[in-house]
């Protein structure tokens, strides 16, 4: 299978290696995803300078890629809330990106369907942004009523995170680039 390989940290070049690699294994807790879409984000370009190697080192060659969308092609022998042919979604493990492949290897726990009517480019945009915004929601236990500002409404992070503290009784106020203030305004 084609993969895109990060070969070692580069604060200047953020180019990855097309790699052919073997078909992932699934473990009995993984599914094996086949891959129709995957989600680029300053995160991948944050990993591939080097920037969080403190936190996460990696093992290097690395495959990059932290969300994707894609159907099951296998499930292993502990999983049974999916089959072969399931469309889904997914934030891979921050320890265990692999998204920019044909196939990934996935914890099964780490898996939702896609919700009806998304693309499979659409599914793989979500995961990453939205889980930044439910978990960051989640630390500040904003009370519903509370107010709360969000930087960069008209941005990926902005748009998940706007809904998803509307939903939570949050008034919120927010800031962003004049194009987007419709898109912006329709969020809520």
């Amino acid at each position: 299978m084609k993969a895109f390989q990060l070969q070692q940290y580069d604060k200047k070049n953020l180019a990855l290696n097309c790699v052919d690699l073997l078909r992932p294994q699934v473990a009995p807790n993984e599914v094996l995803i086949e891959v129709k879409a995957a989600g680029v984000n300053p995160l991948d370009n944050m990993i591939t300078r080097g920037d969080v190697k403190m936190i996460t080192p990696y093992a290097l060659p690395q495959t990059m890629g932290n969300e994707c969308a894609g159907v099951i092609a296998e499930v292993g022998s502990e999983v049974s809330d999916f089959a072969v042919g399931d469309a889904v979604f997914s934030r891979l493990p921050i320890s265990r990106p692999g998204a920019f492949a044909e196939y990934v290897a996935v914890p099964a726990d780490a898996v939702a369907r896609m919700p009806e009517g998304l693309s499979f480019e659409e599914a793989a945009s979500i995961p990453l942004t939205a889980l930044t915004a439910y978990q960051a929601l989640d630390l500040l236990e904003a009370k519903p009523g509370s107010s709360i500002f969000i930087s960069g409404g008209s941005g990926g992070l902005g748009a998940m995170a706007i809904p998803l503290a509307k939903a939570r009784g949050l008034k919120v106020y927010t800031n962003g680039n004049s194009a987007s203030r419709e898109r912006v305004m329709a969020l809520g």
